[in-house]
Parts: structure tokens; C-alpha cells; sequence
């Protein structure tokens, strides 16, 4: 198991890998958006150089989670796939092997199942984009109560190729259970985000704070997966970012297997 932790897209890159090295995360997870993580704002030699010095490689990579890859209008979801592009060919370059594309939800007058329809139509795109740059693309369900267990079985039934980011906090919003997504898409997941909440709201607060069962998921967790987690905490006071990533991993060590 790996612990990393995001860079903020709205500060100097450099700085925000610093902290994160300095502070001995095992990996960024690179949020490349706007504003100040835009791909043309990417100096990827320095990237590198900055993530070498502190042993740290770029194994995930993470777009704007208002990308409209589920929009009604063909000309957006079509515009979506090229605005993509433009991050895949950063990812690539800087050895990002996963990125993480958001569920999107259409609203007013559209159904659910028209908005599966039009993001797997999306989806598929950048599936087949992502290997033109070396990049396998991760579905991550957000937090709508659309993002169920039925509704992401249908889309990664319907793209074969995708592969799942399971965000904990999402998954215990609206009655979901966080264990019962590990349970059933254990094969396709490759990245974990994690964060606490009351059940209600997405709060991205630190580990304990909230109602999120972490004892249960990560017994669970620990049965099935071993990869990378990035603690998705918002907070501008960093120590409880530190704090939980400690909790994670005494969590890790003294929780037993399901």
C-alpha cells in the first residue's frame, strides 16, 4: 500500500511537490486543471527533477472533475475528448501510467440511463485516446446520487477496457456502502481515494471524522488491493492531512484482512 496526496491545482506545482515530498508521501497524485495546473503552464522537466529528489513517482494523474464527458450536447462531450488530449500527452510525458475521468450527470429533462448512454459513448473515446499516449483511464464515480452501484456496474460492464478509481467518501453518501463497490469491482479497481464524511455531504474530512466505517472498509480493502491511496482531504491546516495519514497507517498495519 502506497500513500500519496494531491497537489492544489490553483498553486504553483513545484511548491505544492515540495510539501508533498517533504512531508515523505509515497506519490503525488497530479491534479492537472485549472488554473495554475493547466498543461501549458507544465514544466515537465522540473516536474520530474522535483519528484526525483524526492524519490516520488508520478503514478496517478487526476482531470478536472467537471470535465462534461455526460453532456447532452454532442459538441461538449466531443470537446471533453480533445480537452483531454491536451493532459494525456502531460501525463504521458511526465510516466503517469493511470488518469482518473470523473462521472458526469446530465440534468434537467435527462434520465439517468441517457446519461449512462452519453458518458459511455465518451468513455470509450478516451479509452481508445489514453492508449495513443500510454495512459489507462480510470472511471471515478462522484458525488450525485446517480454515482450508484447499478449505475457504474452499466458503464464499466458497457467500456471493458476501464478501470475503476473507487472514492470512499463518494461511496458513503446516499445510503452507499464503500465495501460493497470494493466487494464487487475488486478486478477493475486501481486507485483509491480517501475521506471522511457524515453521510450526507461531501466533506473530505480527515480520516475519523465523519461516519465513514473505516475498520470495515479497509479490512475489505486490504483482502483485495494493495495499490496506491491518495488522502483527498481539504483542509488549509496541513496537520490533519498528517495526522491522518498516520491514522491510515496504523489502520493498514492493525486491521485484519475480511
Amino acid at each position: 500500500m502506497k500513500i500519496g496526496y494531491p497537489n492544489n491545482p490553483r498553486e504553483d506545482i513545484i511548491k505544492e511537490i515540495e510539501w508533498i515530498g517533504k512531508n515523505k508521501f509515497d506519490f503525488v497524485d497530479l491534479f492537472l486543471e485549472e488554473d495554475e495546473a493547466v498543461p501549458e503552464n507544465i514544466d515537465v522537466l522540473k516536474v520530474l527533477k522535483t519528484l526525483k529528489k524526492y524519490k516520488m513517482t508520478p503514478i496517478v494523474g487526476h482531470t478536472a472533475w467537471y470535465l462534461p464527458i455526460g453532456s447532452p450536447i454532442k459538441s461538449l462531450r466531443d470537446a471533453s475528448v480533445l480537452e483531454a488530449e491536451r493532459y494525456f500527452n502531460v501525463f504521458s510525458k511526465l510516466g503517469v501510467k493511470y488518469v482518473t475521468i470523473h462521472a458526469n450527470w446530465p440534468g434537467g429533462m435527462f434520465s439517468p440511463n441517457e446519461g449512462i448512454d452519453f458518458q459511455i459513448e465518451t468513455l470509450k473515446k478516451l479509452v481508445s485516446l489514453g492508449k495513443k499516449y500510454n495512459v489507462s483511464i480510470m472511471y471515478e464515480p462522484t458525488d450525485r446520487p446517480y454515482d450508484s452501484f447499478e449505475n457504474v456496474s452499466k458503464i464499466l460492464k458497457a467500456v471493458p477496457k476501464l478501470y475503476l478509481h473507487l472514492d470512499i467518501g463518494h461511496a458513503n453518501l446516499y445510503g452507499r456502502y464503500p465495501e460493497e463497490f470494493i466487494k464487487k469491482f475488486h478486478k477493475r479497481l486501481v486507485h483509491v481515494h480517501m475521506h471522511d464524511n457524515d453521510g450526507y455531504e461531501d466533506q473530505h474530512m480527515p480520516i475519523g471524522i465523519g461516519n465513514v466505517n473505516w475498520e470495515s472498509v479497509i479490512s475489505i480493502l486490504k483482502k483485495y488491493y494493495d495499490g496506491t491511496i491518495t488522502l483527498e482531504i481539504f483542509s488549509h491546516d496541513k496537520d490533519y492531512v498528517l495526522m491522518s495519514r498516520d491514522k491510515l497507517r496504523k489502520l493498514w498495519k492493525n486491521t485484519k484482512k475480511e
